[in-house]
């Protein structure tokens, strides 16, 4: 009996909570994540996307800036606190600004809306380089 031997496709899937209160973007970037090999938890708004947060293993997360309850960026500063090294993209279609605001308060990469499947996919791969 030979053992068993570790194939890259036998990893399992690093999990991205996507957060947005646009139910047609969250799904499309959802899509987009799981099109590229991404296992996707989802939430409407930060508050939520707190609760997924601690339900679930989550190895990345994909947020708007702007929502109602707790925006992206109250969201990006609660889920540092918890994991400092957490990949956080934040995602604006309002202002750049959001996103100089968000990566300073330590998101690790900003986009602007419409996102590209291939920009976000190349992204992710670059920010979780280890479960891509």
């Amino acid at each position: 009996m030979s053992p068993a031997t570790s194939h890259p496709s036998d990893q399992v899937a690093a999990t991205v909570l996507v957060v947005d209160d646009d139910e047609v973007m969250r799904d499309l970037l959802s899509r987009m994540l799981g099109r590229a090999g991404y296992a996707v938890e989802t939430a409407a708004d930060g508050r939520k996307a707190l609760e997924r947060f601690h339900e679930h293993a989550i190895d990345a997360v994909v947020t708007d800036m702007s929502m109602p309850k707790m925006d992206g960026l109250e969201l990006t500063r609660a889920l540092l606190t918890e994991r400092p090294e957490l990949p956080i993209i934040a995602v604006t279609g309002v202002d750049e600004s959001y996103l100089r605001v968000a990566i300073a308060a330590g998101a690790k990469a900003g986009m602007r809306k419409p996102i590209r499947a291939g920009e976000l996919a190349q992204t992710m791969r670059r920010l979780l380089p280890q479960r891509a």
